[in-house]
């Protein structure tokens, strides 16, 4: 009786030792893929591919159903740490459905932060230089035609400081005109002023005869802007910028003309041979 207590015993102790050793190994298990997910440096168990939102957004581009498919790959952008397959699409979408290159611009340069190295990296480098001449050709239309398609942002810098140079010189030089028109107003002012009476009436004559020409002499050397024509017929070859140059000596008063034109050009480049338009 003595054994075959001792031997139930025995297994019994066995069977509880089993047990534990069995839960501590489940625990450890647990405890060692929780930490893999969690860490900083863990790995992700749902790659960005996988997402339920990233699946659906491009669901959404199969139907035609393009800001849908944005408002879905933003999902998966706000939910995640880094989603650079999710900024791809969305850059896409806003560069070639939306026509909104800056917003472009930042979601391919979020792509390059995340995948520099990528296989994809030089097409979407290619990509930010189209969304930036997108951006420069949504800019302002400037007096020449079809410039920005040829030109890089580079060169529109350029031309546009060359061109407030030019504004610049413009300014001194009326600057200059209306000084010298205010000192002469101020001379035709003052020579009656000046003037003693004489006894001899021819002198006196001779005298008031003389005072009265000479300022607006002095006065009609300035430009007189009545004189400007105030309509003009369009000549082959002419554009807004060289209709400025011909009535007011500089190209850069071309958005004036084009101004007062507006119900007559749908755009700067819109000139017609034999139309008539205005000259302010």
């Amino acid at each position: 009786m003595g054994v075959r207590v001792d031997l139930s015993r025995g297994l019994g102790n066995l069977t509880y030792y089993m047990k534990s050793l069995f839960l501590k190994s489940l625990l450890l298990l647990l405890w060692g893929a929780y930490f893999s997910a969690c860490a900083p440096g863990g790995v992700e168990i749902l790659s960005e591919t996988d997402e339920k939102q990233y699946q659906l957004a491009q669901d959404y581009k199969v139907q035609g159903r393009m800001e849908d498919a944005l408002s879905a790959f933003h999902r998966v952008i706000d939910a995640r740490r880094d989603a650079p397959e999710s900024h791809l699409e969305a850059g896409n979408i806003y560069l070639r459905e939306l026509k909104d290159p800056v917003r472009a611009i930042y979601h391919f340069d979020r792509y390059l932060q995340y995948k520099p190295q990528s296989p994809q990296a030089p097409q979407v480098r290619q990509l930010v230089e189209t969304a930036q001449k997108e951006f420069a050709r949504q800019l302002p239309a400037q007096p020449y035609q079809g410039g920005l398609d040829r030109i890089d942002m580079m060169e529109l810098v350029k031309y546009l400081k060359q061109e407030n140079e030019a504004l610049k010189r413009d300014l001194m030089a009326a600057q200059g005109q209306v000084k010298q028109l205010q000192n002469v107003v101020g001379q035709a002012r003052r020579m009656p002023q000046v003037q003693t009476p004489v006894v001899q009436s021819e002198s006196a004559a001779q005298v008031r005869t003389a005072a009265p020409v000479a300022a607006p002499a002095a006065v009609a050397a300035a430009p007189n802007p009545a004189s400007v024509p105030r309509k003009h017929t369009v000549q082959s070859g002419d554009t807004l910028s060289t209709i400025s140059k011909r009535y007011y000596g500089t190209p850069s008063r071309w958005i004036d003309i084009y101004q007062a034109n507006r119900d007559r050009l749908r755009s700067e480049n819109a000139l017609k041979v034999g139309q008539e338009i205005r000259i302010p």
